[in-house]
């Protein structure tokens, strides 16, 4: 399936809010101590990956339709993913965020918090989500 930027988009919504928004409460809650500024920095940081994801799948669409194939091996995704999280971080801790303050968000918690929500949205698209809604899969990832 070459998913088109529309799907991408939903994809990206439906499971930054379900997967997304359940991982950052849990690192919001572990790891603040249920102090109130540092349980929504997490949050934050999902909205900000999230907008840039948005900008980033328009640029990755963009190329992706100038290749041949119109498909990328899955190490491409993976590298995306990198980007896309070392981008999010350098602007957090070197131009600063609102919401995300540099000194509350060390790298390490930036890492684990980022790999987490990327690695089960990863796992996710690649298998139960093509066996569960086999539509999604057939209509280039659109949900609606």
């Amino acid at each position: 399936m070459t998913p088109t930027l529309l799907g991408r988009w939903e994809t990206r919504f439906f499971l930054f809010a379900i997967l997304g928004g359940i991982i950052s409460l849990v690192v919001s809650l572990v790891l603040s101590g249920f102090k109130t500024p540092l349980v929504l920095t997490p949050f934050a940081v999902l909205g900000y990956v999230f907008l840039f994801g948005l900008v980033w799948d328009a640029i990755y669409q963009n190329v992706l339709y100038s290749r041949w194939d119109r498909d990328w091996p899955t190490i491409f995704q993976v590298l995306a993913g990198i980007v896309e999280g070392a981008l999010v971080w350098l602007l957090i801790h070197y131009i600063g965020l609102p919401g995300a303050p540099s000194s509350a968000l060390p790298l390490s918690i930036f890492l684990i918090h980022y790999g987490s929500i990327w690695l089960s949205i990863f796992v996710v698209t690649q298998g139960p989500l093509r066996i569960a809604l086999p539509r999604w899969r057939f209509r280039g990832g659109e949900w609606f």
